[in-house]
């Protein structure tokens, strides 16, 4: 699938930091949330947790060795098959008679491609599955219709009820002008669907949501300037977010979408000083990995705590007010807050994506070209198990407390005469939902 490579970005937020120091030399116990009882109502009072600093040395480090017992995961794992599945065809605005010979012609050059563009007129695009979850007991399925340069200007959305067989076309959109298309995979979180379009025209960007179940379909972002581009893009919970980046390819805002207010907002919490190798969304609560200037290493950043790493490089998995996950190239690090311990894993070929629900880590190898099953690991113990059997997996993502992924197969197009040669392109296409939740 089409993705755009973007260079260069930075994200330097204010200098100033009202992160302020713990003046005691003795650090304060983890303590993550202090509940009293109003004596007038009788309803239990719940405060933040206590704000606390730490360094690697005030944990405990403890290496984790995995192991494979021979027994039943701690896990059920269902699937639907999709693979047979038929989403009809489009025929994409560029493939028109009125357009094609200016969209392949005079808008691209591809002269170092030897193909007939004029084959391409009038020519439909098969409908490819190229994401689908699951959402109140249906398979709900992002179909796009590819054309064969990098536009991108029609897509669905499918809803399929496994035990009826029902697939039913539930939304749908295509451009009407050639200067108009959606930028990136429409993605679904929740209850919603979320898409970009573009116009390059005027360079304008719109981002939608559609609601799955009402069917209603409002804009919840809305980019004016003409010299900013939106970067639709998701964080590791699939997410939604937007990164603005200004002309010189520099990253001047990162925004997430706001639940309650219906748009995209940008982080109320941006008193961090240094460069940001990682940030991740969970539960209202922003977190960061931050380069601080003059620093070699990281440091973990929230509104509950910063903790001094010991190591350059890393990626959050997860985080909340107790605990923090980060892998650093073959290793995972998990924090506990609570217990002041910090396990250290080693995941290397057990591929290069991961999340964590319900106590579990679970990873694989997304987007690789080889087969391997999908792992679950519980951290502290170091059991591993085995939950699939080898495949081409992507889409791996935590929903509620629910793990969501995807089989996948690759799907080739070609365009091809006898004289001039052709072109051709290639996507994943989904072949099988699977959805895990703790037993």
């Amino acid at each position: 699938m089409n993705k755009r490579i973007i260079l260069g970005i930075a994200a330097v937020l204010a200098l100033s930091s009202v992160l302020t120091a713990c003046d005691d030399k003795e650090k304060p116990e983890p303590k993550p949330k202090d509940t009293t009882v109003n004596e007038d109502t009788g309803d239990t009072l719940v405060t933040e947790p206590v704000y606390r600093e730490y360094s690697e040395e005030d944990f405990k480090t403890i290496t984790v060795t995995l192991n494979y017992p021979d027994k039943e995961p701690p896990v059920d794992v269902s699937s639907i098959d999709i693979s047979g599945l038929d989403f009809g065809t489009k025929l994409p605005v560029c493939n028109t008679e009125e357009n094609a010979k200016n969209y392949y012609e005079d808008m691209f050059s591809l002269s170092h491609i030897e193909y007939n563009w004029e084959n391409l007129i009038n020519e439909e695009a098969e409908g490819i599955a190229s994401s689908c979850c699951m959402y109140d007991g249906k398979c709900y399925i992002v179909v796009e219709y590819k054309s064969f340069l990098t536009s991108n200007f029609d897509f669905s959305l499918f809803c399929y009820d496994e035990k009826s067989g029902k697939n039913e076309e539930v939304y749908s959109w295509s451009s009407k002008d050639i200067n108009e298309d959606y930028t990136d995979q429409p993605m679904i979180f929740d209850d919603k669907l979320f898409y970009e379009i573009r116009n390059s025209s005027d360079n304008s960007n719109k981002v939608f949501a559609y609601d799955l179940n009402t069917g209603d379909v409002k804009t919840v972002y809305e980019e004016k300037e003409s010299d900013v581009y939106v970067y639709f893009d998701h964080d590791s919970m699939d997410y939604p977010c937007l990164q603005l980046i200004n002309n010189g390819g520099e990253q001047i805002d990162y925004l997430y979408y706001d639940e309650t207010d219906e748009s995209f907002v940008g982080d109320k919490t941006n008193d961090i000083s240094g460069k940001i190798i990682s940030t991740r969304y969970f539960g209202g609560v922003q977190y960061y990995i931050v380069k601080s200037d003059g620093k070699r290493k990281l440091d973990m950043i929230c509104q509950y705590y910063h903790v001094s790493l010991s190591y350059t490089g890393g990626t959050i998995i997860y985080a909340d007010d107790k605990k923090f996950l980060i892998k650093n190239e073959g290793s995972i690090h998990m924090y506990d807050l609570e217990k002041m311990e910090h396990y250290i894993l080693d995941v290397t070929g057990m591929g290069t994506e991961c999340t964590y629900c319900s106590g579990m880590l679970f990873t694989g190898n997304w987007y690789e070209k080889y087969k391997m099953p999908v792992y679950c690991i519980i951290p502290e113990l170091g059991i591993a198990y085995a939950i699939t059997d080898d495949d081409l997996y992507c889409g791996l993502k935590t929903a509620g407390d629910t793990v969501t992924f995807n089989s996948c197969i690759e799907y080739k197009k070609e365009l091809k005469d006898e004289t001039s040669g052709g072109i051709a392109y290639s996507m994943d296409k989904m072949s099988e939902v699977y959805t895990v939740t703790a037993k």
